[in-house]
């Protein structure tokens, strides 16, 4: 389907896009009832706007697949995640454009295009704030706002009536036209006069606070069921690391979280009869330690369902590297936004949805949530937050006075996966080829359908093979462009692991359930490797787990050390860091560039087995990813003893080594500058130490990937920490594995 930017712009007296919609988008897959013969192809190239159009369909072939042509394997008999759901959220700002200014027949149309599953795009998840966000109309609001200086301790003054003119008659709309919609809430803030500061903006919630905020939860939750709206989940905070006062937010850190969530949100619900989900954190990727800290106590970890991510800082992979980490702890992606830093080109805009569409659930997203759903031209109405931020659809105004909407790459881009991949599918094995070629990810659907997303990321046509068991099609897609397969059947034959590239180790719970490891070469980089012998000895090390030497350690005096580096900002100069003052700091002075480098002299020969890096005054500013090299002369420096990703404090298992200098060097880009605020080196001092915890529950596999990596696998599926050892070079060293927590070792030659 052709359609130009003129012709999305209709009004109540013109066709809509619900029209447009109804007349020419295909049915469901199920629906379609494609033969076995066949896969029917929908297609999606903004550079000839082609938008969700059916094309020909593509016949199976048994046999080679074409020669020089790439290959995608799809392996339906290797499945992983249940998915949710994809969406976005009805902000105040976009609730009250479609709810307000569409007429009944416009928004009756969108609401159609958006979620109905026969008629649009079938979008089965929102996120629902609880109170103002940085969209919102008319500033800052909760469901118990007090005059300054005034509070509500026994919530007497509690309502959602704000919510009840336009934002709740569009999500009992939504849930009518999709039944199979999931609803969380999240809250920017508790009302300020439960805060430090009597704001919503920015500070902490009281202590004294906190069961009264619990029952705000429980509150919002019956109040919302009786409506008509059921909210399955809810997160105790958005972005609980970032706090502002331009609008409303709130620091709360994981300690805190943990108190909240155990003591007091978790018991409220429970004691209300309340049966939703918890999910942690709901901030980014790039701390992982975050959601970990919650899995890795007993008790929050059985409050706590999952974990809510945003994709605005560090690298998707994480949600893959916590999952393997707690491999019985779901992932959903909660927010993601695209917006003018992607450019105004719809080649561009479309690739950042089509990266988050196919990307998140193949590192576990079991929901993929956009941001808003609607916004105005200009990006509003805004709270004083996101300036540039992307819609679903835009809804403005006309030059005659009404009102139109528009559909924008995040709805087409949710249109390839959210029509053909139903709640409850689960994700299926495939490889893909990454950015700048042919992306993809699989699914599985309750009906038995099978839905393959596909998005070329790169420069050029690519023609690719796509095979299923013994069966192979193959397809030319433009650059930009998408491309959503679907067909029915069973698969037939059987699928070599290494057209994957991945391995999938299971295990058993203690009730019967799965939890399963998912690990291909790209991980690596991933975890941190030590040169020991003639091999790299890779490991994981989950928040709460250790692993330790058999004897004790010692910190290095800092007596005669000196500290250099590539380069550093004039009021922070390395000698900062080595000072023992955490309060001062060395800073690079730059965004991180690859090659950017952090060295110390010891002012003599030591002996040394471990570097911590800490930058917990600046955490966002750790190195991205390090190797360490150690000279004698601080000249030649041979090959790294060790590489790994940095972390807010990151701590470095070394061979045991003797030597003078040492050299961390950065090998990632960022725009954050690196900074340590300290820097200590340890020595084994010779005194044997003993490990504390039971073996109970320990179970242990081992997998060796198509490049001859080897793993061996250590999954606790005890109810409390367990410890092993680990074969250390010519000695041995001791891991302590919290309960639920997965060990991952890797050997690969040197």
């Amino acid at each position: 389907m052709r359609t130009t930017t003129r012709q999305w712009r209709r009004t109540a007296l013109t066709t809509t896009v619900a029209a447009v919609l109804l007349a020419t988008l295909p049915a469901l897959p199920a629906s379609a009832n494609p033969t076995l013969g066949n896969a029917s192809v929908w297609l999606t190239n903004p550079s000839t706007g082609t938008y969700l159009s059916k094309q020909a369909p593509v016949t199976w072939k048994t046999g080679s697949a074409s020669t020089g042509a790439s290959t995608i394997t799809v392996d339906t008999t290797r499945k992983y995640q249940r998915m949710t759901g994809f969406g976005a959220s009805f902000t105040d700002s976009s609730a009250w454009l479609v709810g307000t200014k569409l007429t009944t027949k416009q928004r009756n149309a969108l609401m159609r295009d958006l979620f109905s599953r026969s008629d649009g795009i079938g979008l089965s998840f929102l996120r629902q704030p609880m109170g103002a966000t940085d969209f919102t109309v008319s500033g800052n609001y909760s469901y118990d706002d007090m005059p300054a200086g005034e509070s509500d301790p026994t919530l007497a003054n509690f309502s959602i009536d704000h919510d009840r003119s336009y934002t709740i008659p569009l999500l009992k709309q939504a849930r009518k036209l999709n039944p199979q919609l999931t609803v969380m809430a999240t809250p920017w803030s508790p009302p300020g006069w439960m805060k430090s500061g009597d704001t919503m903006n920015g500070g902490q919630i009281k202590p004294t606070a906190y069961q009264q905020l619990a029952d705000y939860f429980a509150k919002f939750l019956k109040a919302y069921a009786a409506a008509g709206v059921p909210v399955r989940y809810v997160t105790p905070q958005n972005e609980p690391l970032h706090n502002t006062s331009a609008y409303p937010s709130t620091s709360l850190m994981a300690d805190q979280a943990k108190t909240f969530i155990n003591d007091y949100l978790a018991p409220t619900l429970r004691k209300q009869h309340l049966n939703t989900g918890i999910l942690g954190y709901d901030h980014n990727w790039d701390v992982t330690s975050y959601p970990e800290s919650l899995y890795s106590d007993v008790v929050s970890a059985k409050n706590v369902a999952g974990t809510a991510w945003h994709c605005y800082a560090g690298d998707v992979s994480a949600q893959t590297v916590v999952h393997n980490d707690y491999p019985n702890k779901p992932a959903f992606q909660s927010e993601c936004s695209g917006g003018s830093w992607e450019g105004t080109d719809p080649g561009a805009t479309f690739a950042g949805t089509m990266d988050n569409i196919i990307n998140g659930p193949r590192n576990w997203a079991q929901s993929i949530i956009r941001w808003n759903i609607a916004l105005d031209g200009s990006g509003g109405p805004t709270n004083n937050g996101c300036q540039g931020c992307r819609p679903v659809v835009t809804v403005s105004q006309d030059a005659d006075g009404t009102y139109s909407y528009k559909p924008t790459a995040d709805y087409w881009g949710l249109a390839q996966a959210s029509k053909f991949v139903q709640p409850g599918a689960r994700r299926v094995a495939s490889n893909s080829f990454g950015k700048g070629s042919i992306e993809d990810v699989a699914f599985t659907n309750p009906d038995g359908s099978t839905a393959l997303i596909t998005y070329n990321s790169g420069t050029t046509d690519r023609t690719f093979t796509v095979r299923w068991g013994d069966r192979t099609f193959t397809y030319t897609l433009a650059a930009g462009a998408a491309a959503t397969f679907t067909w029915n059947g069973s698969q037939h034959g059987s699928t070599a692991p290494s057209a994957i590239g991945s391995v999938d180790v299971p295990f058993r719970n203690a009730d019967g359930s799965q939890a399963l490891i998912s690990y291909d070469s790209t991980l690596l980089a991933q975890q941190p490797q030590v040169r020991v012998g003639g091999q790299w000895l890779g490991y994981t090390l989950p928040t709460g787990a250790s692993l330790t030497p058999p004897t004790g350690e010692t910190a290095l005096a800092r007596d005669g050390w000196q500290a250099t580096a590539s380069a550093s900002s004039s009021d922070d100069p390395p000698a900062k860091a080595i000072d023992g003052d955490a309060s001062t700091r060395w800073s690079l002075g730059h965004g991180m560039q690859p090659g950017d480098w952090f060295q110390l002299d010891l002012g003599s020969t030591q002996t040394f087995d471990r570097l911590v890096l800490d930058s917990t005054a600046s955490s966002g500013d750790f190195v991205r990813q390090y190797e360490v090299y150690a000279s004698d002369d601080g000249t030649s420096w041979g090959k790294p003893i060790a590489t790994g990703p940095g972390s807010t404090v990151t701590r470095i298992l070394l061979p045991t080594t003797t030597a003078r200098y040492i050299r961390v060097v950065n090998k990632a880009g960022s725009g954050s500058w690196w900074s340590i605020h300290d820097v200590s080196v340890y020595a084994p001092d010779g005194k044997t130490t003993s490990a504390t915890g039971s073996n109970t529950g320990l179970q242990r596999k081992n997998a060796t990937l198509p490049d001859g990596t080897r793993l061996q696998v250590t999954y606790n599926s005890g109810g409390e920490a367990a410890t092993f050892d680990v074969p250390w070079g010519s000695t041995t060293y001791s891991y302590r594995l919290p309960a639920g927590a997965a060990a991952i070792l890797t050997t690969r030659p040197a």
